[in-house]
């Protein structure tokens, strides 16, 4: 029995831990409550610390063994991928319409492909360049690591960096990768807050806010009395619970998405068959989303709530953006340390102008959309809602659910760089080709669409 706790539920008892200690240091800290660092970033920190201590392990009965950080990073990519299933379960909100969101939503879309095209170039020519310099034997190609740190997160991270290393070899993709995913939510709440505030205090905003926010929104704790409902329940308690139906489902779909990804390894072309377990993820969510739409056509769709759901995803993302910082290991980031500081300084400087840029020269709302743009492009879609809610507390602008109609247009305008990125560490793949495309493509389709007009701010 004390076999089966070693390493994983361990792990995942580590942190929890984190987690909790995250949420405490949270309510009670203002400075991580001023930069709205969540609680899964702050017990992050905490873990990547004490895990490059040496710290983190537990106790067995041959005495203490340490949980090492491949074993974290195992576990964000799984959390990352489950949560994809709950996302292809998800259904759309159909609230605002219209052409100012479907515009929005296509703006930001836009601008998106284009952050994460700089970000990798970046990346990789400042890690040529050092090397060039002063030498070394670090892989440069983990430099486009950088884009996908950044502007996608540490789940699609991890998947491309798991591809890299086991179809091409390409040392510590995943220590580097997870890095940059890692210091890319440290930007976010580091550079995002001050100029959000900054773009209050100059007027930038639509409607004039204040940027006051509410006391259980900065400490991250609801009040007494103050508990809104987070789920509702479609199936009966007395034949089975509400939440173990929903995770049932999900987990029903991963299985299918796992015998999808060994059957794609099994049988598909040596070059292309480490995809198959990579792109999880994305089995997953096509598998929840043809369910999906199988369970409308019979109407039963009723079955699936979508609060229920967001809420598992919710979690999906604390656990794994915890596991993230846990999963790095600063002995491979040694080598390549001073290059990865260099391109994260040019990539922030480089992501704020072009948010900066475009934000100014939106059709309307444009700082609102320039500040959900900066979270998306240094951390996820949570840090550009935070971001948002600063500048538009109430969620009066329809911004944010612009923030959330954009991934149906990245499905068509981020396509070159998807299908891209798992061959980049490839030799002779046009990668960077694809990248300068979407990088010069991308503003002349944005003035076509009358999408840049003069500066509002």
């Amino acid at each position: 029995m004390e076999a089966s706790f070693y390493p994983y539920l361990g792990a995942l008892c580590w942190i929890g831990m984190l987690l909790m200690l995250g949420t405490l240091i949270r309510a009670k800290v203002p400075l991580f409550q001023k930069l709205l660092f969540p609680s899964s970033l702050i017990g992050g920190l905490i873990g990547f610390v004490l895990i490059n201590l040496d710290l983190v392990g537990m106790p067995t009965s041959t005495g203490w063994k340490d949980i090492t950080p491949n074993i974290f990073s195992m576990i964000t990519f799984h959390l990352f991928a489950f949560g994809f299933v709950g996302i292809g379960l998800l259904q759309t909100k159909k609230p605002a319409s219209g052409k100012v969101v479907m515009r929005g939503a296509l703006w930001i879309a836009l601008v998106f492909g284009m952050t994460f095209s700089v970000q990798a170039l970046i990346g990789k020519g400042v890690f040529v360049l050092w090397q060039d310099l002063f030498g070394g034997t670090f892989e440069t190609v983990n430099g486009y690591l950088l884009g996908a740190g950044f502007t996608q997160g540490p789940g699609q991270t991890q998947a491309y960096a798991t591809i890299w290393q086991t179809s091409y070899q390409t040392a510590n993709a995943l220590s580097v990768g997870l890095a940059f995913a890692a210091v890319g939510f440290l930007v976010a709440g580091i550079v995002g807050v001050p100029l959000a505030f900054y773009g209050i205090k100059r007027g930038w905003c639509t409607g004039g806010r204040s940027g006051e926010l509410p006391q259980n929104f900065l400490r991250g704790l609801m009040d007494r009395g103050d508990n809104p409902p987070c789920s509702h329940s479609t199936t009966h308690p007395a034949n089975i619970d509400n939440l173990g139906f929903h995770v049932g489902l999900m987990a029903a779909i991963y299985g299918v998405a796992y015998l999808f990804g060994l059957l794609f390894s099994k049988y598909m072309p040596a070059g292309i068959a480490g995809l198959g377990f990579g792109l999880t993820f994305c089995w997953g969510m096509f598998l929840a989303m043809l369910l999906r739409k199988f369970m409308g056509k019979i109407d039963i769709l009723h079955l699936i709530d979508g609060e229920t759901t967001r809420r598992l995803v919710g979690g999906s993302v604390d656990f794994m953006i915890c596991a993230v910082f846990l999963g790095i290991e600063m002995k491979a980031l040694q080598e390549v340390l001073l290059p990865f500081i260099v391109a994260i300084a040019v990539a922030t400087f480089i992501t704020l102008i072009i948010c900066v840029w475009f934000g100014r020269r939106s059709p309307e709302y444009g700082f609102e959309r320039c500040l959900i743009m900066f979270g998306y492009a240094t951390g996820t879609a949570a840090s550009g809602l935070l971001l948002l809610r600063i500048a538009d507390p109430d969620y009066e602008t329809p911004v944010a659910v612009e923030g959330g109609l954009m991934n149906v247009f990245s499905c068509l305008t981020f396509l070159p760089v998807t299908l891209s990125m798992p061959f980049a560490p490839l030799q002779g793949y046009p990668i960077v080709w694809v990248f300068t495309a979407v990088i010069i493509a991308t503003p002349i389709a944005m003035y076509l669409l009358k999408f840049i007009r003069k500066p509002a701010f």
